[in-house]
């Protein structure tokens, strides 16, 4: 029987290599998401439960507005003046506040308000 050739050898050695390390990166990349989707959801709350405390008085659980949020003038979360705007403007406003909306910077943390802008972006981001 013939020996191989050692480019063979090499070749077949190197590909199981490879496959060993595709599937090793393969599976950390699925603990890193796996271990990531907690904090996301854990985020998600927290914005929920923000804007539940701090915004449905005058925007109301849908973003539409209530009557008093309308009289205030305050916008619907579906719009596209509102959905157009980026992250970081939204922060700023949530922060400072703007128009008639009081600024948030003083009874928030950071966190928190960039928990409930990403959680307006992801639940009134759609037209109803």
């Amino acid at each position: 029987m013939d020996k191989p050739s050692s480019i063979s050898e090499a070749s077949s050695k190197r590909a199981v290599r490879m496959g060993s390390f595709a599937v090793l990166a393969g599976a950390a990349i699925a603990l890193a998401l796996f271990s990531l989707a907690p904090s996301a959801r854990a985020a998600d709350d927290e914005g929920a439960q923000t804007f539940k405390s701090n915004c449905v008085v005058c925007h109301g659980a849908d973003g539409t507005g209530t009557p008093t949020g309308k009289s205030l003038m305050a916008p619907d979360l579906h719009s596209d003046a509102v959905q157009k705007m980026t992250v970081a403007q939204m922060i700023t406003q949530v922060s400072d506040g703007k128009n008639n909306m009081p600024p948030f910077k003083s009874t928030l943390t950071d966190e928190q308000i960039k928990n409930v802008v990403m959680y307006v972006r992801t639940t009134f981001g759609k037209k109803k």
